[in-house]
């Protein structure tokens, strides 16, 4: 990504440059005065007095640097497995090796050497057609690392191996791979409907329905509803698919820590790649000069087009939390942008919130949870569920384009950035939502078409005459330039009471016409469920109702992935 990735204080000798420029509605940061570096925490403790830290403290405070160790011990596995292959002889069995690395219980990687040069197709055998998971590996090639997902738990999988030469002769072989029981954390996972014909799946049947853990075990379903893939490494929020087919994850640097503080690109068979570790040592709020650990990372993470990490972050206020966004260089882990939230809203949106309280004391007055880049047009969109509000930014300069949200509690000031209702038409405000996302657009860019999940619970603003009765998924055209928007679909209402969520969901175009929807904290956190229904006639084809499962653990949101991306 060109823009938006130069904004930062420059460090010049023992003076550090800070400064804060208005550009409408929004700031971004830029030269304005020196500050001597003896002088830097005094000058910190005044931005914060106003609603904010300096640039330099929040880098101070998060310090992502890079961690070598998980890479060390793929490596040294690859190694092993490699050195085991060159010694197997050609045209025998092979040898059959379960979770390779380690933290993927339902992976296998099979080591062979064939005679002639082959293509290997592999099926994992159902328990019907429609969850026969098959992949093939492109090329030819006469040493072979055959790795596999989707198995079975907790019983004897049959893996059928096809190798298949240039002129097309095929040999198939049948492997035996024996599994153990799932976690008990991961709970009950109750299939209430499933019509494999009409959900969106794939060709192979590798896509699964990801139950994305809010601080625990995150793991996919087929169309069965068998849990056919998980990882033991606790995973929190994030679970983000790359472009290069690997994952971004959320998790600990130690299974022992209690806070999330390693952000991990690893892949399905727990292979890691990169790891960035944030220190997370902040300020308390009842003793400013006493330090606690936190978790940096909260909700979302996402990748920019230039391969950078965009965050949603606690910035090491002993004030204010989940209000910040920093962007990491993918290869450094350098934090190249910060943006402050405190610094594009109205001053009494954050300094009189009263709406939610925290054991700590903070002020969790926005508590971003989702956000989503549309390079071409540099807008970034970020949704505050305790403002009730998604947003319209610049990228680049952090103005403010335009505030989806209900027109209560807003000042006069700001009240040319709302969008308002087409005309003619009706609009449920949102409220509390979660998991904003762009499905297109239409007249350069101009028309958005957006989904989201409406947990349609009034914080700060929303709609009080239906909140905390029932929550849904939906999309909306939203017209940024003539600031209205209208609904497009919605699902949820009918479901009531029972599928109120007053916290965490999602809601995503899957494909064929289906969204699938995950109610995550159903009665109370006491239950998650996942819905795949189709936009047109509103048929339920996949739900799958989530019990039993670790205290906190209710399903941040449920995404339609593939094994082999």
């Amino acid at each position: 990504m060109k823009s938006g990735s130069r904004h930062r204080p420059w460090l010049v000798g023992g003076l550090i440059i800070i400064g804060l420029a208005l550009v409408g509605g929004g700031v971004y940061w830029q030269q304005s005065r020196t500050v001597p570096v003896k002088d830097v925490a005094r000058h910190a403790k005044q931005v914060e007095h106003t609603g904010g830290l300096a640039t330099a403290t929040i880098k101070q405070r998060l310090q992502p640097t890079l961690s070598t160790t998980g890479i060390t011990q793929t490596r040294r596995l690859s190694a092993t497995y490699a050195k085991q292959l060159k010694s197997l002889k050609a045209g025998s069995a092979g040898k059959v090796i379960t979770n390779p690395y380690r933290t993927s219980p339902l992976s296998a990687l099979i080591l062979v050497k064939t005679k002639a040069a082959t293509r290997v197709t592999t099926e994992v055998v159902g328990d019907s057609p429609a969850t026969t998971i098959t992949h093939t590996i492109k090329g030819y090639r006469t040493s072979h690392q055959v790795s596999v997902l989707g198995l079975y738990a907790n019983r004897t999988n049959q893996i059928k191996v096809t190798y298949t030469t240039k002129a097309g002769a095929k040999t198939v072989q049948m492997y035996a791979v024996k599994t153990s029981k799932l976690p008990r954390d991961i709970g009950t996972n109750t299939l209430k409907t499933s019509t494999p014909s009409k959900m969106a799946l794939e060709t192979g049947n590798a896509k699964l329905t990801f139950a994305v853990s809010s601080q625990g075990l995150t793991y996919g379903l087929d169309a069965q509803g068998q849990v056919r893939w998980y990882a033991t490494n606790k995973i929190s929020h994030v679970f983000k698919p790359l472009k290069n087919g690997r994952l971004l994850v959320l998790t600990k640097k130690k299974t022992s820590d209690s806070k999330y503080n390693a952000l991990r690109i690893t892949d399905y068979y727990g292979r890691i790649y990169k790891q960035y570790n944030f220190s997370g040592m902040f300020p308390t709020k009842a003793d400013p000069n006493k330090l606690a650990v936190n978790t940096v990372i909260h909700h979302d993470a996402i990748e920019l087009p230039n391969g950078d990490f965009l965050l949603t972050v606690d910035d090491g206020s002993a004030k204010y939390v989940e209000d910040t966004m920093i962007q990491i260089d993918r290869q450094s882990g350098k934090i190249k942008k910060i943006i402050d939230l405190k610094r594009v809203l109205f001053k009494s949106a954050y300094t009189k919130y009263k709406a939610t309280h925290r054991s700590d004391g903070k002020k969790d007055w926005f508590h971003q949870n989702s956000m989503v880049y549309d390079q071409k047009h540099n807008l970034l969109i970020v949704s505050g569920r305790n403002q009730s509000m998604i947003l319209g930014l610049n990228y680049q300069t952090g103005k403010l384009k335009w505030i989806l949200g209900a027109d209560q509690k807003i000042p006069a000031a700001y009240k040319k950035y709302l969008i308002k209702p087409a005309k003619g038409t009706k609009f449920q405000y949102n409220g509390g939502q979660h998991a904003i996302n762009i499905l297109g657009e239409l007249d350069g860019g101009n028309v958005l078409h957006l989904e989201y999940y409406d947990n349609n619970v009034a914080v700060t603003r929303g709609d009080l005459k239906t909140s905390k009765k029932y929550s849904f998924g939906t999309e909306v055209s939203l017209n940024q330039h003539a600031k209205t928007v209208q609904q497009l679909w919605s699902y949820g209402q009918s479901r009531g009471q029972a599928n109120f969520t007053n916290i965490v969901g999602s809601s995503y175009n899957v494909g064929q016409g289906n969204t699938l929807i995950g109610f995550g904290y159903a009665d109370s956190g006491k239950r998650s469920e996942f819905v795949e229904v189709n936009r047109q006639t509103n048929q339920v084809v996949f739900d799958v109702n989530r019990t039993n499962f670790a205290a906190g653990d209710w399903s941040y949101r449920a995404e339609r992935l593939s094994l082999y991306p």
